[in-house]
């Protein structure tokens, strides 16, 4: 369509939707482990995985992804671009996740 950006035409590389969609399982993974253990930290789990403390935050922050967004992350039809580094900074609140995208809800 006149007007739109290329970038939102190409849907996302399939490489990177794979490690997307790996990265939002870990970091549900980790979540569940953080919430079901007392003694689980992200400094344990840091060690564990052999990454440091910064990436356990950052991948654990894909747990809380707007469904619709992991959705359409599952499905392949996210734009060009939204791989893990440009979703994992994203506020916990979904309208706003939208936003920051400049995608539609």
């Amino acid at each position: 369509p006149e007007g739109t950006e290329l970038r939102k035409l190409r849907p996302i590389r399939s490489e990177n939707r794979a490690t997307l969609i790996a990265s939002i399982a870990r970091g549900r993974r980790w979540l569940d482990e953080l919430i079901g253990d007392a003694t689980t930290t992200t400094e344990g789990i840091a060690k564990r995985e052999s990454c440091s403390v910064r990436k356990v935050n950052m991948t654990i922050s894909l747990a809380f992804l707007a469904p619709d967004l992991v959705r359409a992350a599952m499905d392949g039809r996210l734009p060009h671009g939204m791989g893990v580094a440009r979703l994992t900074d994203l506020p916990a609140e979904w309208s706003r996740q939208y936003a920051i995208l400049g995608l539609s809800t």
